[in-house]
């Protein structure tokens, strides 16, 4: 079989398959006089994987409401106001799947570009996986809600005329 003997009856060793049909398996028998041979060529095609899980997801701040599992699909997050930005870490089932992180290509493992965060929860990430096959995907989708800021400071007073006494400061 591919050039190493086999026994009749018994199992070769493992043969690697790529994807696809160009997997040709050679397989020579001689016969019990050592001069008769017969030659078979045995194509195998191998389908691509179909596997769009991912493995982890991980987000910069907050946590992840529920934790993360692979089969749930959509997950919350809160923030406070101070933060303005989060990225996101999904990491593979299978590395010969894809990711993109609200339209943005990101490896496996690696956090996306930061995302800017509005206040309110319209802050929706979506993280799409496709399978090796092309064709099958999967999306997980972050909802964050960003918190409204408690500052109900001034950062400056005026008047259009005349001068305030005393002198504007935020904390009086």
């Amino acid at each position: 079989v591919n050039g190493t003997t086999v026994a009749s009856g018994s199992a070769s060793l493992p043969i690697n398959l790529a994807v696809g049909s160009g997997n040709v398996i050679n397989v020579v028998v001689t016969a019990q006089d050592g001069t008769t041979i017969k030659s078979y060529s045995i194509t195998v095609t191998r389908a691509a994987s179909a596997n769009a899980d991912l493995s982890s997801l991980t987000i910069s701040a907050g946590t992840l409401t529920p934790a993360f599992a692979t089969a749930t699909l959509t997950y919350t997050d809160a923030v406070p106001n101070a933060t303005s930005s989060v990225t996101v870490t999904p990491t593979v089932a299978d590395a010969t799947a894809t990711i993109k992180v609200n339209g943005t290509t990101v490896a496996s493992g690696t956090p996306s570009s930061a995302i800017a965060l509005s206040v309110g929860s319209g802050n929706v990430i979506t993280v799409v996986v496709t399978a090796q096959d092309g064709s099958t995907t999967k999306t997980y989708a972050i909802t964050v809600t960003r918190a409204a800021s408690a500052n109900a400071d001034l950062s400056s007073l005026t008047i259009s005329a005349g001068t305030l006494t005393p002198a504007f400061a935020t904390a009086t």
